[in-house]
């Protein structure tokens, strides 16, 4: 909920409509300080900011400081919100003439002020208000559609909001029901959040299982035991259709699941927390979500401990002896050396340099592979990464499918102050999931990972690698 016109204090609330699921909304403003929770199902996210810091709550619990890709949105979304972008014409880029998605005339304009994302806008031809923001994410266009303004006591107001993630099945739309402008706000509104985090009273070690190269934990759900993927490179918390009835877990709604395909999920259900080698794990929801194309020992797993579970704990990864410590975040004494990580969307993102050029990958601990490199990036960067047998292809499958890449070396690639030589890559080709990821490079997979010794703190955006005694540069591979 946008205003073009700061009143002292704003309050507004309303409903909320999407993924087969009905909710509300509520949202204040005052000064400084900034809240909006948003409740679907069983799903609540929070957002609030103070001054120039952005912190969110997801539904698992988690909270995470922006400071990072969504904070550089967040910089173009005030730029336009509050009218700036009128008055600073050199960040502004007129594009034409066009039609918005109600077949309405508007103006296209380019807006990328400084520090900020490039964002498309469109404004109403008729009336001169803001219609649409569009930007990219992930592998399409996000756009936010606005519509019914109404002047509020001096606060210009959009009632409508659509906000889509480029399939319209899985559009969220909002709907303003009361305005308060000007009206007192209980300062406990703005209150710092406080996260969720593993219920353990001292660091505990548990054992990991590997399988066709991925890493798997065996975990306690409802009191049913189960075998999990270990995966950083998941958003949510994932269960199988058949392993959540055992659990009795019923999903409600729908969401989609951008895996190494788009495909939709079976719901959202309820979980309290799962345990993990007697640690409690406050999980809150969990995606119901076919994984079949997952298997561990030739047999279907059970699912996915993603982001969530990482963002609560502090987890220290043994590759040679094939363990986990998990801790409370912040708690484990400093192992290795640091390497900047930004978890605004909830994957662990690194700026890698590959052959020479600084790029942003995922640091994927469920990806079998020693490293992908998506073909926008190649495609931007001809001649970087070479690739000899175009039509050798081969299946890159995961959550969704599969998608296609073709065999490639890279010659070189450093990951902090560590280089890895001659790794052997694969060019996704794919324009569909997460591995065509606009804002990603690549990722770097387990097969590359495991050189390392890996503590995740992810709760204070802290990564740290370790060099395994059988730790192995790649020079003396053949290219």
């Amino acid at each position: 909920m946008k205003v073009t016109v700061e009143p002292r204090t704003l309050q507004s609330s309303g409903t909320l409509d999407g993924l087969g699921l009905h909710g509300t909304f509520q949202y204040w403003r005052d000064a400084g300080h900034e809240r909006d929770d948003e409740i679907l199902g069983v799903r609540t996210q929070r957002t609030l900011r103070a001054g120039d810091r952005e912190y969110v709550q997801n539904a698992n619990g988690g909270v995470r400081v922006i400071q990072g890709l969504l904070h550089r949105r967040q910089v173009t979304e005030d730029f336009i919100d509050s009218g700036d972008f009128a008055r600073h014409p050199e960040s502004v880029s007129l594009l034409g003439y066009g039609r918005s998605t109600d077949g309405r005339a508007i103006w296209r304009l380019r807006v990328a002020p400084p520090g900020g994302t490039a964002y498309g806008v469109g404004i109403d031809a008729s009336n001169w208000m803001v219609d649409e923001k569009s930007y990219p994410e992930g592998d399409s266009i996000a756009t936010v559609d606005y519509a019914d303004y109404r002047a509020i006591q001096g606060a210009l107001i959009p009632f409508v909001e659509v906000d889509s993630n480029g399939d319209r099945a899985f559009d969220i739309s909002s709907r303003v029901d009361k305005v308060s402008v000007d009206r007192p706000i209980d300062p406990s509104v703005f209150a710092p959040f406080v996260a969720a985090v593993i219920d353990a009273a001292a660091p505990v070690n548990v054992s990991l299982e590997t399988s066709s190269g991925h890493l798997f934990v065996h975990v306690v759900v409802k009191g049913i035991p189960m075998i999990f993927l270990l995966d950083s490179g998941s958003q949510g918390m994932l269960i199988d259709p058949v392993s959540a009835k055992r659990a009795g877990l019923a999903g409600e709604g729908t969401m989609e699941i951008r895996g190494a395909r788009r495909t939709q999920g079976l719901g959202v259900a309820a979980l309290d927390s799962l345990e993990v080698g007697g640690a409690r794990f406050p999980a809150g929801v969990v995606s119901i979500v076919d994984l079949s194309a997952v298997t561990y020992e030739g047999k279907s797993i059970d699912g996915v401990l993603g982001y969530p579970f990482f963002a609560a704990s502090e987890l220290r990864i043994d590759p040679e002896k094939l363990t986990m410590t998990i801790a409370r975040p912040g708690s484990l004494p400093a192992q290795g050396s640091s390497v900047a990580v930004d978890t605004d969307r909830e994957l662990p993102e690194i700026i890698a340099v590959i052959n020479g050029v600084p790029a942003r990958f995922l640091v994927d601990t469920g990806n079998s592979n020693e490293l992908l490199v998506f073909h926008a990036f190649v495609d931007a960067h001809r001649g970087l990464v070479n690739y000899s047998n175009a039509h050798a292809f081969a299946p890159n499958r995961g959550v969704g499918g599969s998608s296609a890449v073709v065999p490639a070396t890279v010659d070189e690639i450093q990951i902090g102050p560590y280089k890895l030589y001659n790794r052997r890559a694969g060019i996704v080709l794919s324009d569909n999931g997460a591995f065509a990821d606009s804002e990603e490079a690549g990722n770097i997979g387990w097969a590359s990972l495991k050189n390392f010794n890996i503590t995740f703190d992810l709760a204070n955006q802290s990564l740290s690698l370790e060099k395994t005694r059988w730790f192995d540069e790649g020079r003396g591979r053949s290219p």
